[in-house]
C-alpha cells in the first residue's frame, strides 16, 4: 500500500505523501482493490455530501443529535472509498463532529478549495487520457475524493486512489493554526496554490508500479518516476517546490546524493517536507532528475516510459543498472 504523497509527507500517497494523526507511510495489508471496476471512475460525492452533513451539524449543540446527523448525511450515503477509508485510518461519525469542533477556522478556509473538485473531472479525464497516451498499458483506477477527519492524505494501492480533499487541497490560505502539532501548516506553506491534476496524475502512475523501494535510490526513483511521467502528461515542467529548488542546487544535491543513495535511511531525503529545517523532499527531484536524465539517453523513448514505471525499485541490483544506464553520473 502507498499512502499518498505526491500529497507529498504527510502520509508517507502520491502528488505522496512524519507522524501527523498518523499521516505516515507504514506499508500494510489491505484489500483496496476488492472493489475496482473493469473501467476507471472518479468519485466525487463524498464531498459534496460531507459538507450538506457539516452545515446541518451546525444546526444544534446537542453531540448525540450530531454524531447521528454525520452518520446519515454523509457516512451512510459515503462511496466504498469512504468506507476503506475509514476503516485504514479509523475514524468514523463521532470523530468526524470532534474535528469540526475543535478546527472551526480550518473547515472555514478549505470548504471552497474542495469543492472546486467535483467540476474539474471533466478535465482530469482528459489527462488520464493522455496518461494513456503516454503509457499505453495504464490500467484503470478508481479515484475516490473523501474527507477524512485530517486523518490522513490518502492512500494509494492497485486500482483504488483515495483522496483526503481537505489535506490534498490545503495551501498557503489554508487555516492551520488551530492544530496543535504544527507539521500540517508546514505541509501547506510552500502551496501557493493547489492543483489537482498533478496530483491524480502523479498517484495514477504509482497504481501502475510494482512496489516500493528497499534502499534509498531506489524509493528516489520510485517517486521521481512518477513527477516525470506526470509532467510528459502535462507537456510543460512541474514547479513544485522541491523541483524548483532541486533545479537551482543541482550539482550540490547531486554530489551529497552519490555519498547516500544506497542507504536505507530516507530521512535526509524523503518524506521530511514537514520536518526540515530546508527543503523537504529533494528525493523526489532526485529520483526526476534520474529518470529524466535516463529517457533522454535512451534511443526508444516508449521503452523507455515503459522501464521507468516498470522498474523493480525493491531490487538494488536492477535499481543501480537503471541509474547506470541513465547515464546521470556519467
Amino acid at each position: 500500500m502507498q499512502e499518498c504523497y505526491a500529497l507529498n509527507n504527510l502520509n508517507h500517497m502520491h502528488y505522496r505523501i512524519p507522524v501527523f494523526l498518523s499521516l505516515i507511510l507504514c506499508c500494510q495489508t489491505c484489500s483496496l482493490g476488492s472493489f475496482a471496476q473493469t473501467k476507471g471512475n472518479i468519485f466525487t460525492s463524498d464531498i459534496d455530501h460531507f459538507w450538506q452533513a457539516f452545515d446541518s451539524v451546525q444546526t444544534t449543540r446537542d453531540t448525540i443529535r450530531q454524531v447521528e446527523i454525520m452518520q446519515s448525511l454523509y457516512i451512510d450515503k459515503g462511496t466504498a472509498g469512504l468506507r476503506e477509508f475509514m476503516q485504514l485510518r479509523n475514524f468514523d461519525a463521532k470523530r468526524l463532529v470532534t474535528v469540526i469542533d475543535s478546527y472551526p477556522l480550518f473547515w472555514k478556509s478549505i470548504r471552497s478549495s474542495t469543492l472546486t473538485i467535483p467540476p474539474q473531472i471533466p478535465t482530469i479525464e482528459t489527462y488520464l487520457d493522455k496518461l494513456k497516451n503516454v503509457y499505453p498499458d495504464t490500467k484503470p483506477a478508481n479515484v475516490y475524493f473523501t474527507i477524512s477527519a485530517v486523518r490522513a492524505a490518502g492512500v494509494t494501492q492497485d486500482s483504488v486512489i483515495l483522496i483526503a480533499a481537505e489535506i490534498a487541497m490545503g495551501d498557503q490560505h489554508t487555516v492551520a493554526s488551530e492544530f496543535p502539532d504544527k507539521r500540517l501548516a508546514n505541509f501547506f506553506k510552500p502551496k501557493a496554490t493547489v492543483d489537482i491534476i498533478p496530483i491524480i496524475i502523479h498517484e495514477y502512475v504509482h497504481a501502475q508500479q510494482k512496489g516500493e523501494g528497499k534502499n534509498l535510490l531506489g524509493q528516489c526513483i520510485y517517486e521521481g518516476a512518477c513527477d516525470f511521467i506526470t509532467e510528459l502528461v502535462l507537456n510543460k515542467p512541474l514547479n513544485q517546490s522541491y523541483l524548483v529548488y532541486g533545479r537551482e542546487n543541482e550539482q550540490e544535491l547531486k554530489a551529497q546524493f552519490k555519498k547516500e543513495m544506497f542507504s536505507e535511511d530516507l530521512s535526509n531525503w524523503l518524506y521530511n517536507g514537514t520536518t526540515t529545517k530546508t527543503m523537504g523532499d529533494l528525493g523526489y527531484f532526485m529520483g526526476y532528475t534520474i529518470c529524466k536524465s535516463y529517457y533522454r539517453n535512451a534511443k526508444n523513448k516508449q521503452q523507455a516510459i515503459q522501464q521507468i514505471i516498470r522498474l523493480n525499485y525493491a531490487d538494488a541490483a536492477e535499481v543501480k543498472k537503471f541509474l547506470d544506464d541513465s547515464k546521470f553520473y556519467n
